[in-house]
């Protein structure tokens, strides 16, 4: 388990330059790398000792690394212990879950689209959505690994509240300046040189 997450780290260390690079400082949360994008919104989501950590079948083994690491960080601030459970695409997750999602399930893509956070080609494979409010917290992204980047932008929003730790009600698009798809290959098989990514910079929004 440590050893999984160790390499995780390890990627992590490579990508972070990538999702911070030309993005402005925000005053408002000290984030690390700066998102894209960040809309700051009213109230708070928190978790407590009932929180589940919800992950979809099917992407269980690739998403359940970033659901540990984030498991563990809340452990780590507050002593609570989450349980880690699967989910169907197509189910609901219990009221007042954190849930790790892939952003080829069409209800969360809708939700969060009515929410402010769109799912475009500049989001790609390895960027994510985040979003808080009173009574949902979810992270989705279109792969594993965007959803790991996503969780460590999570474990950074997480302070000391209540009965356990809130997250600030937030919403966060965020995506490696330097993206590479499956689809880039050249004639010889080899990948082909990163493309750089479309960059919107939205203002905060309180």
């Amino acid at each position: 388990m440590r050893k999984r997450l160790m390499l995780a780290y390890a990627g992590l260390l490579v990508w972070i330059p990538l999702f911070g690079m030309e993005s402005p400082a925000r005053p408002d949360f000290k984030l690390e790398p700066a998102p894209k994008e960040v809309q700051l919104r009213d109230g708070s989501f928190a978790v407590g000792p009932g929180t589940k950590i919800f992950v979809q079948l099917g992407h269980q083994s690739e998403d359940r690394i970033a659901a540990e690491t984030l498991a563990e960080e809340v452990e780590v601030q507050s002593g609570l212990k989450l349980d880690i459970l699967g989910m169907k695409a197509a189910g609901k997750a219990e009221g007042g879950a954190i849930v790790l999602a892939r952003l080829q399930d069409e209800r969360v893509r809708r939700f969060l689209e009515r929410n402010g956070l769109k799912s475009d080609e500049a989001v790609g494979e390895n960027g994510y959505l985040l979003f808080s409010d009173n009574s949902h917290l979810i992270v989705a992204a279109n792969s594993g690994q965007g959803l790991f980047y996503g969780v460590q932008t999570l474990r950074q929003l997480l302070r000391p509240g209540g009965k356990g730790l809130i997250c600030p009600a937030v919403g966060i698009r965020d995506w490696p300046t330097l993206q590479r798809s499956s689809s880039e290959q050249n004639d010889t098989g080899k990948a082909a040189a990163p493309v750089l990514a479309e960059r919107t910079v939205g203002q905060p929004q309180i």
